[in-house]
């Protein structure tokens, strides 16, 4: 009875040695739901923010720094996924591990709690210890006509210490610097491209696109 006990518990002990080798940061990153897929779906466009591409880059994940992972953002899910290159379905990182990743020349962080902002994914285009300017990318699924295709939908928002503004037009951060509002630059074609390029002369430095 005395030598049952005694192996009933080293087996215990071995489960639980066990259980905490999958829990290592490795094993936390590829623990999730499988991505989305649309493999029925007849549509035009495509329901990641860029590209259908997985990218390589650098991952920010439950205080560990992962590199050379491959990163895609679901922008019609709001999902960041990742491809552990074994051939399997991408995973669906939790948001609540995610601090930031960069992939393509593209950063992303999640944010929460952050008003008046919705809780998700925001690319990062321009930041520095006073001044931050935010992506939000989403895509909605819509039918038009006979056609069904993703919807892409850009909104810009701009902290500078206390202040937010959703930005509309370039013009609007001008509202933040008013001694810069007759600023001379190089127009790029683009409100993106332009608040990036204002922001960069602003402090004389370039964004993080």
């Amino acid at each position: 009875m005395r030598l049952r006990l005694v192996f009933t518990f080293l087996t215990l002990v071995s489960l639980v040695s066990m259980s905490g080798q999958d829990l290592s940061p490795e094993a936390l990153l590829f623990r999730g739901k499988v991505a989305s897929s649309y493999p029925y779906m007849k549509y035009t466009g495509i329901y990641y923010a860029y590209s259908m591409e997985y990218k390589e880059g650098t991952l920010k994940y439950n205080h560990k720094l992962y590199e050379g992972v491959h990163l895609n953002y679901n922008a019609h899910k709001g999902e960041m996924c990742v491809d552990n290159g074994n051939g399997m379905q991408p995973i669906v990182l939790n948001e609540k591990y995610f601090e930031y990743c960069e992939f393509d020349g593209k950063k992303f962080v999640y944010l929460t709690g952050v008003k008046p902002l919705e809780d998700g994914y925001y690319q990062v285009l321009f930041e520095n210890s006073e001044a931050v300017l935010y992506k939000r990318i989403i895509k909605h699924y819509e039918a038009r006509d006979v056609n069904k295709e993703f919807i892409e939908k850009v909104s810009y928002h701009f902290y500078k210490g206390d202040q937010y503004r959703q930005l509309k037009t370039k013009y609007q951060l001008f509202k933040f610097y008013p001694e810069y509002k007759n600023l001379r630059y190089k127009e790029q074609g683009t409100m993106e491209g332009d608040l990036v390029v204002i922001l960069g002369k602003i402090y004389n430095v370039e964004g993080v696109r």
